[in-house]
């Protein structure tokens, strides 16, 4: 189930998102437990450690190479929520996701 809801999410960017803040983040409400869930099978699946961004007990923030981008998804234990943000790599930078 949650690598069905990981896969909505990231493919549509929002289909079950409860509500956006902007344009490319989506917020789902999610138990803390299967927010970290979702990010370790993302990771075993994508054969890629994310990198962690925080990770303070009450909020864990990661990051996630994509083919266009990248997205960070965070997981807050205070309203049970996941935030996903997609953001693609400036391309002004000189930058590429794929490594």
């Amino acid at each position: 189930m949650r690598r069905l809801i990981l896969t909505v999410l990231l493919s549509s960017f929002g289909l079950l998102s409860a509500h956006a803040q902007e344009a490319n983040t989506r917020i789902a409400s999610m138990p803390y437990s299967d927010c970290l869930a979702i990010i370790a099978e993302t990771a075993q699946e994508m054969d890629e450690a994310p990198v962690r961004l925080v990770d303070n007990g009450d909020k864990t923030t990661v990051r996630i190479n994509a083919e266009d981008g990248f997205v960070t998804v965070s997981c807050e234990r205070n309203g049970d929520r996941m935030i996903l943000t997609k953001s693609p790599v400036p391309e002004a930078a000189g930058m590429t996701a794929a490594r």
